[in-house]
């Protein structure tokens, strides 16, 4: 098993086409099948996904978007445009975390945060919402927090792919 972490899909909201590299999706359509496609091939049935908001545009198509997505143990934290009604269609659905995975402490959230819970004990907090327009900043005036943007343009901007974050990938960074 092995357990992802990613941020603002925005499945089916045709606003957030103006705000990919390039305009490179015609329509929402594509733009779902290839993130959706991607997920499935990174992040197998048995794996852990935690998305840390802004999954749909519409509540009324969650259970679709949902039904797409093969992993079973799929996490919400709640973003800026996700509805109430989406904790039906995930294992769970929350406003924030705090967990333990690898004897390393997560503190997961939609926003960023200045501080945040078991920050000077070494937490790490993985957020999104700001789609990476802060990260550049923030790790120059503060190179060693131990804060990252998990959403999947963050990703595109990585590895030239619209694809989630491994567990591992994120323990690299802040080895």
């Amino acid at each position: 098993m092995s357990i992802f972490f990613t941020s603002d899909l925005h499945l089916g909201h045709t606003g957030i086409l103006c705000h990919q590299p390039n305009r490179i999706f015609v329509n929402t359509d594509e733009m779902d099948a290839v993130i959706i496609d991607v997920i499935n091939s990174e992040v197998k049935c048995n794996d852990v996904l935690w998305i840390l908001g802004d999954v749909v545009w519409k509540a009324s198509k969650a259970g679709h978007y949902r039904q797409r997505l093969k992993v079973r143990e799929l996490h919400v934290v709640q973003g800026n445009h996700d509805s109430a009604s989406l904790r039906n269609h995930v294992s769970s659905m929350v406003l924030m975390a705090y967990i333990k995975i690898a004897q390393q402490k997560f503190h997961l959230s939609h926003y960023p945060h200045a501080s945040w819970r078991g920050r000077i004990h070494g937490s790490i907090h993985l957020y999104g919402h700001c789609h990476g327009s802060m990260e550049e900043k923030l790790n120059e005036i503060w190179p060693d927090r131990k804060a990252m943007d998990v959403g999947i343009d963050c990703a595109y901007k990585l590895f030239r792919e619209w694809r989630p974050f491994s567990l591992d990938e994120i323990l690299e960074r802040f080895k």
